[in-house]
């Protein structure tokens, strides 16, 4: 990097730019490639659908791209999965199951549980997803993003942009934050992202069970 003949360019490609040091970024020309969109995913994801003669409802494109954060890669990988396991019409259900959610259903009876303070019944929940083969590693991470998105609708007046949800999806969300106090989402929160870092060295399902 010092002295490159002239014929050769580096391109540096980090997602943690501050450790690289100062002698090597003044000899750099510095772009800044930001998460895209939700709304552009789906409207690219659409576009690819139906190059391929594949349908798919905007719920389940809308999943991809929540699931996919932001990357275009990752959202064209869970697509191309569940094209491949669809009969020509993507669903949301058919997406859930192939990103291995849990589905807003399940989030939802969880934060009820929570709620009413019955551990009996979120026991019971967490056991039947596990039975059904869902991680526990991922479920811990959908709670913690369920309820941020509970924090967000509680604490705005209109928490629609951030929230990765829409239509009638989001009206339950919006109707599970309002049952809730907030000490109760936010102790909540933090209480799974707590889970999600113990989840590396603990039994998940214990952690899980635990939490």
């Amino acid at each position: 990097l010092e002295e490159p003949p002239a014929h050769a360019i580096f391109i540096l490609a980090t997602t943690e730019k501050h450790k690289i040091i100062p002698t090597i970024l003044s000899r750099c020309q510095i772009y800044d490639f930001n998460r895209i969109r939700v709304e552009d995913s789906v409207e690219y994801l659409k576009y690819i659908a139906s190059q391929e003669g594949i349908t798919a409802d905007d719920e389940s494109l809308n999943l991809i791209a929540q699931k996919a954060d932001g990357g275009m890669r990752d959202a064209l990988s869970i697509l191309d999965q569940c094209i491949g396991r669809s009969d020509g019409h993507v669903t949301y259900g058919l997406v859930a199951e192939t990103a291995g959610l849990a589905g807003r259903g399940h989030l939802i009876e969880l934060a009820e549980c929570i709620r009413t303070g019955d551990r009996t019944a979120a026991l019971e929940k967490i056991d039947a997803l596990y039975k059904s083969s869902k991680d526990m590693g991922r479920l811990c991470e959908e709670l913690a993003g369920f309820f941020r998105n509970l924090m967000l609708i509680k604490t705005m007046k209109d928490a629609s942009g951030l929230v990765n949800a829409v239509g009638e999806e989001l009206e339950a969300m919006t109707k599970t934050a309002l049952s809730m106090e907030l000490s109760t989402i936010l102790h909540a929160l933090d209480a799974f992202q707590s889970a999600q870092s113990r989840m590396k060295t603990m039994n998940k399902r214990t952690e899980m069970e635990m939490t």
